[in-house]
């Protein structure tokens, strides 16, 4: 298997991430769903809809193929590859990188912290909903990676400081650290 991520390694992997009619990365789309979801973090935060997000996501007809064609961690490969895509889009999005009606873009020193704390909110809202068991597990490293790689060299700094700000968002890459004995 090639080292490429973005060359799909199984049909079923395509269609779980790509649709049939290849009209989205649904990766992604479950990426955002739960940053923007992190964003109300504190505000009106809701963990029943995180949870909704997560389990959808696994219990879909397509996942659920591609894991058992493919085994959890090419998904997994796969999910942090689109947590990668869906962080290089912050970084070109005008709307995500611009204040003021899209008339002032960030500094990109100020838009990785906001990508951060963004990263942070969403990985607090998982540990909260309690979803983080099974094959949600891995669920904060793999956003994590995906915002390392995408704001590489730099990010680690930002991330680390958003994180420990957060206690929730602490105890998600805690439990995203412990394996399952099996």
């Amino acid at each position: 298997m090639s080292d490429e991520p973005s060359q799909m390694p199984h049909p079923d992997m395509e269609l779980a991430r790509y649709g049939r009619k290849h009209d989205g990365d649904r990766f992604v789309g479950f990426w955002l769903a739960l940053v923007i979801e992190g964003r109300q973090y504190g505000l009106r935060s809701d963990t029943r809809q995180t949870r909704r997000i997560v389990d959808r996501f696994f219990a879909g007809r397509e996942v659920a193929a591609a894991l058992e064609t493919v085994g959890a961690e090419t998904l997994y490969e796969q999910l942090r590859e689109a947590a990668s895509v869906y962080y290089v889009s912050c970084l070109t999005d005008p709307q995500y990188s611009s204040t003021l009606w899209r008339t002032n873009r960030i500094e990109p020193e100020r838009l990785r912290i906001k990508m951060a704390r963004d990263t942070a909110n969403a990985l607090a809202l998982l540990a909260d909903s309690g979803v983080l068991v099974g094959m949600a597990r891995p669920l904060p490293t793999l956003l994590t990676d995906g915002l390392l790689k995408s704001l590489a060299p730099h990010g680690a700094e930002e991330l680390g400081s958003a994180v420990a700000q957060i206690p929730s968002a602490v105890r998600a890459m805690e439990l995203a650290a412990h394996r399952d004995p099996g």
